[in-house]
């Protein structure tokens, strides 16, 4: 769950500059939590406690009201309604992770992907978007190889990998639906060497770098054997006492085991 905090926090000062380089500091003193991490500890601690995801996911949003929200999600954090919006954006599988971890088979990390999503992501898209993620997260700490990763993202949800980075690189834009976020940062992670490689691939391509960077560092995780314990440390020392005790615990409870 980290990495997905890490890539969230080393994108966000990339999310509207269209950054199409790798070489950039990793941790540019301006970094910032950002809403991916905010609903990603959201998610581990509705998981964590066994609470009602839409209740937790308003919750947090009043706690951390400008943590730079979508407008749909905004709009239905502030409402009375608990029904959700039919959304098709990257939020449903920015803030998975914490799923993939609690699960303890494939079928399970699917399944609560999907009731994470549809609280407000119940759009097909935005289903297969969290399952997606969730599944290479599952894969990815269950020590499957990177071939196997892919082939099964795509023989199960259609999305297209066959394209490398660089190939993406050059035509790719800012884009918050899933469709055209979540192929990007899992072939991000696929053509990764280590868990930085896999972070600074997906800021590269231009679009929505903290969400892309979010989603890899999600994968690129438990494939590589955690965060490098110094960005580790720099991420742990961004997290206000609420977030860093539940993410705290989520690891000590539930990714140790």
């Amino acid at each position: 769950m980290l990495g997905a905090i890490a890539g969230d926090l080393i994108g966000s000062v990339h999310e509207f500059i269209g950054t199409k380089t790798k070489d950039f500091p990793l941790l540019d003193p301006k970094c910032f939590i950002t809403d991916d991490s905010i609903l990603t500890v959201a998610l581990a601690d509705a998981l964590l406690n066994e609470l009602d995801y839409a209740v937790t996911l308003k919750l947090y949003y009043r706690r951390y009201p400008d943590a730079g929200y979508g407008g749909a999600f905004h709009n239905w954090a502030l409402s009375d309604s608990w029904e959700p919006y039919n959304s098709w954006g990257n939020g449903a599988a920015m803030r998975v992770s914490p799923a993939a971890y609690v699960a303890s088979s494939l079928d399970e990390a699917l399944a609560l992907a999907e009731q994470s999503a549809v609280v407000t992501h119940n759009h097909p898209e935005g289903i297969r978007g969290a399952q997606a993620t969730a599944a290479a997260i599952f894969l990815a700490r269950t020590g499957h190889e990177k071939s196997n990763i892919k082939q099964f993202v795509e023989a199960s949800f259609g999305y297209d990998l066959q394209k490398t980075i660089d190939e993406i690189r050059p035509t790719y834009e800012f884009n918050e639906s899933c469709q055209e976020t979540v192929p990007q940062a899992i072939t991000a992670f696929l053509e990764a060497t280590d868990f930085e490689d896999a972070i600074r691939n997906a800021i590269s391509l231009g679009g929505d770098a903290d969400t892309l960077a979010c989603i890899t560092g999600s994968i690129a995780e438990p494939y590589f054997g955690g965060v490098p314990e110094d960005l580790r440390e720099a991420v742990l020392l961004r997290l206000d006492d609420e977030l860093l005790a539940v993410v705290t615990a989520f690891e000590q409870q539930v990714m140790k085991h």
